[in-house]
């Protein structure tokens, strides 16, 4: 048996018991109708902002903590590690190109 919502189900029993829906109140069957509408509009929402933040925003907000954590690495790390093993007299003089702008 393929796999569906229990509201495909619950529909795939009334459609069986159409003797039953006929039976009905017009104002309730018009009550379900809306209802059904509604659920169904909700489990569309629902699943769009699940789409919506598995495909959509979590590949972004890796790379962004990815590329955020690389930022700090090299600020933290490398930064000190040059200036702890560079010549800083060398590291503080302004580059020609620097001297033109001025």
């Amino acid at each position: 048996m393929p796999l569906c919502s229990p509201w495909q189900a619950s529909k795939a029993e009334e459609s069986g018991s159409d003797s039953f829906m006929h039976s009905m109140d017009p104002q309730l069957e018009q009550q379900m109708e809306t209802t059904q509408s509604l659920v169904d509009s909700y489990v569309t929402i629902v699943n769009k902002t699940v789409w919506d933040l598995m495909v959509g925003l979590m590949p972004k907000t890796i790379m962004h903590l990815m590329i955020n954590n690389t930022k700090e690495f090299i600020f933290l790390e490398l930064l000190a590690n040059l200036y702890l093993h560079g010549d800083k007299n060398m590291l503080m003089e302004e580059s020609a190109e620097q001297a033109q702008r001025s």
